[in-house]
């Protein structure tokens, strides 16, 4: 049986799509022709994780 990640697109106070999974939240970073790169929302204290999908999302 598959199993599925839980990521939620919320809209941000400035009105732009944050992903959030695991209870952090990514910023959208870049966006390629098949995928989406997502940075921590922190990442000015420190925070250098990421989230790289194929979601079909307009940001």
């Amino acid at each position: 049986m598959a199993e599925f990640i839980k990521l939620r697109l919320v809209t941000n106070r400035r009105g732009g799509t944050s992903l959030v999974y695991e209870g952090r939240a990514y910023k959208l970073r870049y966006t390629g022709k098949r995928v989406k790169n997502w940075g921590c929302s922190k990442d000015k204290k420190g925070c250098k994780g990421g989230v790289t999908t194929n979601l079909d999302v307009t940001a």
